[in-house]
């Protein structure tokens, strides 16, 4: 019997939802931290504070919903993401700079946002999508969100820079409500256990199956690069050297033109048997254009580096995502395990997002902006190891 290759209805609703949802992780991603840097005295200790928090709260949260995604409606759940965003967004609104002086208690309440949006998520992407249908689900769901960063961060750059954050947070508020409506289209998920959430059960399966345990050591890796300093890095690095937040918008949008090409390529053609040459074509672009940027520092080498960042580093990590679905759907993962699969993934990927943010902490403390190109260097070769194990595991996941 031939592989479903195409998406069901609920499979595009979840893809409309991210779309949404990105707006608003540009704010409070890309644009807040742009706003911390502009109003705090240590910058690079502020920002890290923030984000060190958002993890800590996430993986938190994943452990604290697990018996609720687990035995409850995942659309529900799913839908209750929307309260903690749009209390980060009042905040903004009524304290305007004060906010600065809260930025560990925004990186918590956006934490929790975050865990109650992708803790159904992943449960409800490998539930609704079939196996055969993955690449292209992960390949479209990076090209839609990419079409959304295209207008969104000039539109998010040049609002704030006309206006202010205050009048920003007050436009995402209704786009967040809409992202409410849109949930109420997605049919009530089918898997509900009756059962208590079993970590120790999970965690006895990682002992008979090596490959889940790879993958969460590749997640792991994730976690502490592509998921976690690399795009906070690129984005001091473009308020350093380009000031304005409508240049962060234009570039943001320039290099999401990129993504968006690259992923419907691999969402459209991406086939198991062409991910070696994706990693061995971003290992030759990356040996490249990194040296140029830590060497010969300017807007040029730059620019040149984003470019591999936004479409060959980026190929990597949805050759992860794709891997990290389809495990959860084979014979791996039992159907009552899924929801602890779903937390020990986000357990790995959250330690090395601890990891990254507690050394870029460190990075504020006792160095520098100059030291940050070089942590950003560390960064990339964990990528590329993150992509080289990827490829090793591939072949055996169907």
């Amino acid at each position: 019997m031939a592989a479903n290759t195409k998406l069901n209805n609920d499979a595009k609703l979840l893809l409309a939802a991210n779309s949404l949802n990105r707006v608003t992780d540009l704010f409070l991603g890309t644009f807040f931290i742009s706003f911390i840097m502009h109003n705090s005295i240590n910058e690079i200790v502020s920002v890290s504070l923030y984000k060190l928090f958002v993890f800590i709260v996430i993986l938190a949260g994943f452990f604290a919903l697990a018996g609720f995604v687990k035995r409850k409606d995942k659309v529900a759940v799913f839908r209750m993401n929307v309260i903690p965003k749009i209390a980060c967004l009042l905040a903004i609104i009524f304290l305007k700079d004060r906010v600065i002086d809260y930025v560990i208690h925004m990186g918590v309440i956006y934490g929790l946002a975050t865990a109650l949006y992708w803790s159904p998520m992943h449960c409800m992407v490998g539930e609704k999508v079939a196996s055969g249908a993955m690449t292209k689900y992960i390949g479209y769901n990076s090209m839609v969100m990419g079409l959304t960063q295209v207008i969104s961060p000039i539109i998010l750059g040049l609002f704030i820079t006309v206006g202010s954050y205050e009048e920003m947070a007050r436009a995402l508020i209704v786009i967040c409500l809409v992202e409410l409506a849109l949930t109420f289209f997605i049919k009530p998920s089918m898997h509900r256990s009756k059962n208590k959430v079993d970590l120790k059960g999970f965690f006895r399966c990682t002992t008979r199956f090596p490959i889940i345990r790879k993958l969460f050591s590749i997640e792991i890796l994730q976690g502490f690069s592509w998921a976690g300093a690399i795009g906070t890095i690129i984005t001091m690095h473009v308020v350093y050297m380009f000031k304005t937040d409508l240049m962060l918008g234009i570039f943001t949008t320039a290099f999401s033109i990129v993504a968006i090409i690259t992923s419907f390529w691999f969402g459209k053609f991406g086939k198991k048997s062409v991910f070696p040459k994706i990693f061995f074509a971003t290992f030759l672009a990356t040996l490249c254009t990194l040296p140029l940027f830590l060497f010969y520092t300017s807007e040029v080498t730059f620019l040149a580096y984003n470019f591999v960042q936004v479409s060959g580093m980026g190929l990597l990590s949805q050759i992860v995502g794709v891997n990290m679905y389809c495990l959860s759907k084979s014979s791996c993962v039992s159907k009552d395990h899924k929801t602890e699969y779903f937390v020990f993934r986000e357990a790995a990927l959250g330690l090395g997002r601890m990891l990254s943010f507690a050394t870029l902490l460190l990075i504020g403390i006792i160095g520098g902006l100059e030291w940050l190109k070089w942590y950003l260097a560390v960064l990339v070769a964990v990528v590329l190891l993150m992509g080289y194990w990827s490829i090793k595991i591939n072949q055996h996941i169907k």
